[in-house]
């Protein structure tokens, strides 16, 4: 359960992703997410093979799940062609658990559902636990719960990904109606009512005690964004000590 927020190319302290999976290995995590920011550019984004890539995640004994963000700008079928130039790299890493974290603006809404629903049929092809996540308020697509309602309700074989850090307090009980649909879940701290400042657990106020039933992957998604300290904050301590809380909230 394990998310560096920024990668290689856009800062932060994500290292040669061999020496970071020892570390998330060490650690004692059990998933690592990559996020891909230009479809069928995963190579170039990590600086590693997709084939040695899945090999080293292999030797590690840690399991990789793919986050795809991709600008919709209105026109059909963007979703499902950034799948698709993604499909080689996803074989070869190992990838099952593969979400698109759509952002763009409000002219993409009506056509979400369809394009979803055609990546879903592109995912259902190869195996793929597919899903789509929401955002934080501020952005013009799939913010509010009745948006991811009728989404999910559209199109049944989409899982969600939800994001505690994109959730006002008053929303979250209308998200975890949707559990059974939840394939990940991103956990991260901000300071209510403000969201989606993705700070290291601890350093905001969100309530994880609705963690404690799930039963689907984790990820902690933390680094900061700039208005609230920059992607520093993605240490190795920032991470160890977020684990420990999450596992806390586990067990008591």
């Amino acid at each position: 359960m394990l998310g560096r927020f920024f990668g290689r190319l856009t800062g932060g302290n994500w290292r040669p992703p061999a020496e970071e999976l020892a570390f998330a290995a060490a650690a004692g995590f059990d998933t690592v997410q990559i996020r891909s920011d230009r479809a069928g550019g995963l190579e170039d984004e990590l600086g590693v093979a997709p084939d040695e890539l899945g090999a080293l995640f292999d030797d590690a004994g840690l399991e990789p799940v793919l986050e795809m963000l991709v600008r919709h700008e209105g026109e059909p079928g963007a979703f499902s062609r950034a799948l698709r130039a993604n499909l080689r790299a996803i074989e070869q890493i190992g990838f099952l658990r593969v979400h698109i974290h759509p952002v763009g603006p409000a002219v993409a809404a009506p056509v979400l559902a369809a394009d979803l629903a055609d990546a879903v049929a592109v995912a259902q092809e190869t195996e793929l636990i597919f899903a789509v996540e929401h955002n934080a308020p501020g952005h013009r697509i799939l913010v509010e719960p009745d948006e991811v309602e009728a989404l999910l309700d559209a199109v049944p074989a989409l899982g969600l990904v939800w994001d505690v850090n994109h959730t006002s307090a008053e929303d979250v009980p209308r998200f975890l109606a949707l559990q059974e649909r939840f394939t990940l879940v991103h956990v991260s701290d901000t300071p209510l009512p403000e969201t989606n400042h993705h700070l290291p657990l601890g350093r905001g106020n969100v309530d994880l005690t609705p963690l404690r039933e799930l039963d689907v992957p984790l990820i902690l998604e933390i680094g900061g964004l700039p208005h609230s300290g920059g992607p520093g904050l993605d240490t190795d301590e920032a991470l160890r000590d977020s684990l420990d809380r999450l596992c806390q909230v586990g067990t008591n």
